[in-house]
């Protein structure tokens, strides 16, 4: 009984957190200078948004999720996301983004980096990121 009374007033610590959060809509950026692009449902959870989506890689999409805030001081949105590849791959992103234009700068745990580019508001339609120089993926498939 004890124990069910503790989950009660645990679950009830979390509820207004839980109902604070809201979605701010979704946002899409390209990898440049890959094709990909990334599409995230932002979650406003109070001091950091939740970023669930996906990393549409030409031919399939692939999950992703992560979260940002704002650095006050720098006046910069920081993101941190990990997309699940096929075969066991984890790509490990950080972003620093421009609070106006939400245009920035990425680089992950491969060693790669580009320009993150704000797309817009999404789901952006399919085949939005085929493009002839190449996908994010079989780079990194083929340099390990």
């Amino acid at each position: 009984m004890k124990r069910l009374i503790v989950l009660a007033n645990f679950i009830g610590l979390l509820l207004p957190i839980t109902l604070h959060a809201q979605s701010l809509g979704v946002f899409c950026w390209r990898l440049n200078p890959f094709v990909d692009i990334l599409c995230f449902d932002i979650e406003d959870k109070g001091f950091v948004f939740e970023l669930t989506g996906t990393q549409g890689i030409a031919t399939f999409q692939t999950s992703s999720h992560g979260a940002a805030n704002l650095n006050r001081s720098t006046n910069r949105y920081h993101l941190g996301f990990t997309s699940h590849f096929p075969n066991g791959f984890h790509g490990q992103f950080f972003v620093s983004l421009n609070t106006e234009s939400l245009n920035g700068i990425w680089s992950d745990n491969f060693g790669n980096s580009g320009d993150f580019f704000f797309q817009g508001a999404g789901p952006l339609p399919p085949g939005l990121s085929d493009g002839t120089d190449g996908d994010y993926f079989s780079h990194i498939t083929s340099s390990r």
